[in-house]
């Protein structure tokens, strides 16, 4: 409890210290050429309720209570520290890191953060299109460590982002051990025409004795409030351990934009994703590896968006259909209602 409370407390001291204007390191508004280095904060609560249907049980979540604080201390250098306070219903870190920018476009970042793969595995809680992240970011790619990450971005003619990353392997908790095996991962994103993107990702990751291997492609396109994306992932496991698995998302999403101050707009998503058999590389208490069974599903929502960049508030609806292969017992269909605050 003492730490969950000491970030509050250590942001509120930082906020007073900086109204008084006194000369402390964090607000140095008139060094480097008058640039403004004011720490920025951010808040991001979701919370929401869930009726299962098959099992006709619910209950209510707080999703994520995400706080935290970025900013730079020098023309080159940046920081950001955000952690959840609740999430899964424990304290955990999401992003912490010093970051050196010596060229513009250039940067290399230390400390804890997602590996960069997948563009829906990189969205903030309130980006996402639907309440709950596929299948594919879920039971694959929501792979978070302390590492190091260099990337390149150019804005002109062909936009694209390179980035490339080496992390370890044991969490968080664990950083301060020495160890023989990495993860590593690399991603392209490019914009060959304006509004649409396509990225490839390739990560090598090892969590405890099994290396897996994933090739990522994703393509995402914009047109006046319609927006269409999907993603197909390739793994494969060293030695053949497994059969390769596949994990595949599509899905649709319209804004429809409301001539009303109260609401912003209205849109409509729908969803398709699967995955097939899939081990996530860790050990059971029984000392083996498990597979998860092949699964399907469709996504159908409503979001109403009262408020939308810098602050984001708004109300999700979504409704999850599930499909089980080989008379495996579906007990997850469930109907979602989340409330969305950020600032």
């Amino acid at each position: 409890m003492k730490k969950l409370l000491l970030l509050p407390i250590l942001l509120f001291l930082i906020t007073s210290l900086q109204a008084e204007g006194g000369d402390t390191l964090l607000s140095p508004s008139t060094r480097f050429g008058g640039r403004d280095y004011i720490p920025k904060f951010t808040a991001t609560i979701l919370g929401r309720y869930e009726y299962n249907t098959n099992l006709n049980k619910h209950h209510f979540e707080l999703r994520h209570t995400r706080i935290g604080v970025s900013g730079s201390v020098h023309p080159m250098f940046s920081y950001m520290a955000l952690v959840d306070l609740t999430y899964g219903g424990a304290f955990s870190p999401v992003a912490i890191f010093a970051q050196f920018k010596p060229v513009k476009g250039l940067s290399m970042l230390i400390g804890y953060d997602k590996m960069p793969f997948s563009s829906e595995n990189l969205l903030s809680p309130y980006q996402y299109y639907f309440s709950d992240k596929s299948f594919l970011t879920q039971k694959i790619t929501a792979w978070s460590d302390v590492g190091a990450v260099v990337a390149y971005r150019w804005d002109k003619v062909v936009p694209f982002e390179i980035k490339a990353g080496v992390f370890n392997s044991g969490g968080f908790h664990k950083q301060m051990q020495f160890q023989k095996n990495m993860n590593y991962v690399v991603r392209g994103a490019f914009e060959f025409v304006k509004g649409l993107r396509l990225s490839f990702n390739y990560a090598a990751v090892k969590p405890e004795a099994l290396r897996m291997h994933n090739t990522d492609f994703e393509l995402a396109y914009d047109w006046n409030g319609l927006h269409l994306e999907a993603e197909y992932i390739y793994k494969w496991y060293n030695g053949g351990l497994f059969s390769p698995t596949h994990a595949f998302y599509g899905f649709t999403f319209y804004k429809i934009p409301i001539e009303k101050k109260l609401l912003n707009h209205v849109a409509l998503g729908v969803r398709y994703d699967a995955i097939t058999p899939n081990c996530n590389g860790k050990l059971t208490d029984d000392g083996v590896y498990a597979l998860e069974p092949f699964r399907q599903r469709i996504t159908a929502g409503v979001t109403l968006m009262f408020v939308e960049s810098p602050l984001w508030a708004g109300i999700r609806f979504n409704y999850e259909k599930n499909f089980f292969h080989k008379g495996t017992p579906c007990d997850h269909d469930r109907l979602i209602v989340e409330l969305i605050t950020h600032i």
